[in-house]
């Protein structure tokens, strides 16, 4: 899969991206919302874009946004620690497929990327 990590904690970023391309799967990083939408804009056919909630002073909503706009929107992950009832139904009425809670496990970032996945799987063999 073609995945955009998004989270303005780079270490985050960065560990998601290694993990993610030892399984894999070609990843792109972006540190904040501006760059997320720049490599949305920039890049074509992203299957997944797993991205943080909050990342001041912008929000991930905004990139859950920008992915429903595009011409094949992938599927959206949400990461985040912080976020509120009314965060994550704003989330999944944007478009978000799916909230992974942070911190982070790295099985439940497989787990989303699976569900993902068979969809698609399926879909695909009809």
């Amino acid at each position: 899969m073609k995945i955009l990590v998004v989270d303005d904690e780079m270490d985050i970023v960065e560990e998601l991206c290694s993990f993610l391309t030892r399984r894999g799967h070609q990843v792109i990083g972006a540190g904040s919302v501006d760059q997320a939408c720049a490599a949305l804009d920039g890049t074509t056919g992203f299957d997944v874009v797993v991205t943080d909630m909050r990342m001041p002073p912008r929000s991930g909503v905004e990139v859950v946004s920008a992915c429903s706009r595009l011409a094949a929107p992938p599927a959206v992950l949400l990461m985040t620690g912080q976020a509120t009832a009314s965060d994550v139904t704003a989330a999944m009425s944007a478009g978000a497929r799916s909230v992974i809670w942070k911190p982070l496990s790295l099985r439940n970032i497989v787990e989303a990327l699976a569900a993902v996945a068979q969809p698609a799987a399926a879909s695909a063999a009809t």
